[in-house]
């Protein structure tokens, strides 16, 4: 509970550098900031880049229920709502879509997992004795993991896809 608290005060803050208007929606979907809505934006972005007018039924599936659902259906556009996308827990980060001329695979890269890992680990080492601390610590702490996430968000807007993605493409025929 505790640390639950400490997030959302952590995530009420503004980052010194705004969020690109996507990101930003994705965001506001989610209901606050974090690496994975991010990293699911990543792949959806990918999926924007790499679709073609062929494509025209896709669906696809994530396998793992996470915050990157979220980036995935605020940039794709698939949604668990009208079925065309599912989300089966099979514990990988990869978003599978077929259609009509193939099939693309989109899978978190260790890099990607690394650094979302590394950030979740800051976490819980900030957020160790939360209910014990006074109010200057907790101050402090939630200003150390603030300037964290800024630096982690901005730097997962700008690494390639060659650097976070793990991009896989089988065409039929």
């Amino acid at each position: 509970m505790a640390a639950n608290a400490f997030y959302r005060m952590v995530n009420r803050q503004h980052m010194t550098t705004p969020a690109p208007d996507i990101f930003a929606r994705i965001y506001a979907r989610h209901g606050h900031r974090c690496t994975m809505s991010t990293l699911g934006g990543r792949i959806g972005l990918a999926v924007l880049r790499l679709r073609r007018a062929e494509w025209e039924d896709v669906r696809g599936c994530y396998l793992t229920r996470t915050c990157a659902v979220d980036g995935i259906v605020e940039v794709t556009g698939l949604s668990e709502d009208d079925g065309r996308l599912q989300v089966i827990p099979e514990g990988r980060h990869l978003l599978r879509l077929e259609h009509a001329a193939g099939r693309l695979e989109i899978e978190l890269a260790p890099t990607a997992l690394e650094l979302a890992g590394n950030y979740r680990r800051l976490g819980y080492q900030l957020e160790a004795g939360w209910d014990d601390l006074d109010f200057a610590e907790r101050e402090r702490r939630e200003g150390l993991r603030e300037e964290a996430l800024d630096a982690l968000l901005v730097k997962l807007w700008e690494m390639g896809d060659d650097e976070l993605l793990l991009i896989r493409e089988e065409n039929h025929g």
